[in-house]
């Protein structure tokens, strides 16, 4: 029994995803909070013009401006989420700002349900048992995917009302007190599997949609990764007002190894770049495999032209380092197209993809190493000769 009642308490945490997910799903409906407010209003303008009570008429006036407030709140949400994605930080910030409301609405109505009890008219007291019971039955559904919260908010509903039925006593009164307590624990059971259930849909969910974003061979993020995730990039950019470096690039020799060492060879080098371009890159860069042996590596929080270039060079050089797969002694080079985004001009994660192309055809024209195509001419200075030697040694080396 004393386990049953702890695993009422217990919930697994989820993943920093699916928490995400969790705490947005709080600000998705407002018409709830309208009509809980409407309600209210309603209810204590009923009670209050047969009872003239001072207490419900103030309890009444908060719940409508804290459902006022609470409705603001959702949509500052919802402007706060649109400038940029929530995350996990975020995500936990607004989540307080829910719960807070959330407790103080239901102090309101737990408030207004045990002052009922205290008034002596019956009519009083089935109308706001209607209310509380509702009350309940919207917290399950609405907040049963925070349950520490929904499990808080029952309590607070339930516990005063329970306690003044008792304080009224007589059988009608003591049996409703029953139900209440029946209800407040079959409500702890409900929100335990709603969340179970809504934790595993989400979590299959993720799983599902990360797949789809993710190349199968490498691990690496694929084209449609790429296609979502490097708007947000550039606007990232230029709202911190620092640059970014889109590198381009593709193996040299490599059809020649597919073809005479075999595909498994083939895909076990490709799985070797992958890991390679990954110790190069960082947790906010974004490496992407766009198909055969092309990849994409987007350098977020670029300072200097110089930081770019220092990339490039060392992609070159990681590359070239020798593959030793099934035994073969493989080696390879690499071409690098860069693209540096500049403040001082607007473009599109489109125009930025096409120069960084164009930059490493030119490259590859030169038999490997790496070109840069500027953004903004005028503002970098032309490659030094002996930045031009290196790239000669590298292609010829490759």
């Amino acid at each position: 029994m004393k386990r049953h009642i702890n695993s009422l308490f217990r919930f697994d945490r989820p993943t920093d995803a699916v928490y995400v997910e969790l705490v947005d799903s709080l600000f998705n409906l407002v018409p709830p909070i309208v009509i809980l407010s409407i309600c209210l209003s309603l209810v204590g303008a009923a009670i209050v013009a047969g009872t003239r009570d001072p207490i419900i008429l103030v309890v009444t006036v908060l719940a409508v401006l804290v459902s006022a407030e609470r409705i603001v709140l959702v949509y500052r949400y919802r402007k706060a989420t649109a400038a940029a994605p929530l995350s996990l930080v975020t995500a936990w910030t607004w989540e307080r700002r829910f719960a807070t409301r959330s407790f103080v609405s239901t102090v309101i109505v737990s408030v207004m349900g045990a002052r009922c009890f205290m008034l002596p008219h019956p009519h009083v007291h089935m109308l706001i048992v209607g209310v509380l019971f509702a009350y309940g039955a919207g917290t399950i559904t609405r907040v049963a995917y925070r349950p520490y919260m929904a499990i808080m908010n029952l309590l607070i509903i339930s516990v005063p009302s329970i306690v003044a039925s008792i304080y009224v006593g007589g059988p009608v009164y003591l049996c409703l007190a029953l139900v209440m307590t029946v209800f407040l624990i079959g409500a702890f059971e409900t929100v335990r599997h709603l969340y179970a259930t809504i934790v595993s849909q989400l979590t299959l969910k993720i799983r599902f949609a990360n797949l789809a974003r993710r190349d199968p061979l490498t691990g690496l993020s694929n084209r449609l990764a790429l296609s979502e995730n490097l708007e947000n990039a550039v606007a990232a950019a230029y709202r911190d007002s620092c640059s970014l470096a889109i590198h381009s690039l593709d193996l040299n020799h490599f059809k020649t190894a597919n073809d005479r060492f075999g595909h498994p060879a083939g895909d076990a080098i490709l799985q070797e770049v992958a890991k390679r371009l990954s110790r190069l890159t960082r947790e906010t860069d974004l490496l992407v495999r766009l198909g055969g042996d092309e990849f994409v590596l987007v350098q977020t929080d670029v300072r200097t032209r110089e930081q770019a270039l220092a990339l490039a060079k060392r992609i070159i050089t990681d590359i070239a380092t020798t593959y030793h797969i099934n035994g073969n002694a493989i080696s390879l080079g690499t071409s690098v197209g860069i693209a540096l985004m500049s403040c001082e001009q607007t473009l599109t994660p489109e125009e930025l993809l096409h120069r960084a192309d164009q930059a490493l055809y030119q490259a590859k024209r030169n038999g490997g190493g790496y070109v840069i195509y500027s953004t903004a001419p005028q503002l970098v200075p032309p490659i030094a000769a002996d930045e031009v030697e290196d790239q000669r040694r590298n292609a010829t080396a490759s």
